[in-house]
């Protein structure tokens, strides 16, 4: 009886049971922090982006060199702060964990003010790298943005 349970264990063990609900966790852990960064950007709060990203994570976007770092990332996003997001909405299409790391592809859609009072939209695709720290909490990796033309 004994060596029949250990063996139920090991092959509940192996079965990944306890791993298909620690992803069901993260998956929605990833996607509660998509939405809570775009909280942060209809804001416009630069110091709360950045700290949504890893130590040595990255912005990266089609038409400038992209921004590494912390601090790099809270200034480049500092520098628009004389523009209004009057809406914002990023979601995710697709999220995939795989450990301590997880890709989400999505879409993006943005109204805006300019200093100068003009209007505009913009959209596109975003592809996310998330890792997941020590303490269970996710950061943006790399976060890619490619506008629709």
């Amino acid at each position: 009886m004994k060596n029949g349970l250990l063996l139920l264990l090991a092959v509940l063990a192996g079965s990944g049971c306890a791993g298909k609900k620690d992803t069901k966790v993260d998956h929605a852990r990833v996607e509660a922090r998509l939405q809570h960064y775009s909280e942060l950007l209809l804001r416009m709060d630069a110091a709360g982006l950045a700290a949504m990203y890893a130590a040595d994570g990255e912005l990266v976007n089609p038409s400038q060199p992209p921004v590494h770092g912390r601090a790099a990332i809270q200034k480049f996003i500092e520098g628009y702060s004389d523009y209004k997001v009057l809406s914002n909405s990023d979601v995710a299409t697709s999220t995939l964990i795989d450990g301590d790391t997880a890709e989400q592809l999505g879409t993006y859609h943005q109204k805006v003010r300019s200093p100068e009072g003009r209007l505009f939209e913009v959209s596109g695709r975003l592809e996310i790298g998330w890792v997941k720290d020590p303490s269970g909490e996710w950061y943006i990796a790399q976060l890619a943005t490619f506008p629709a033309k």
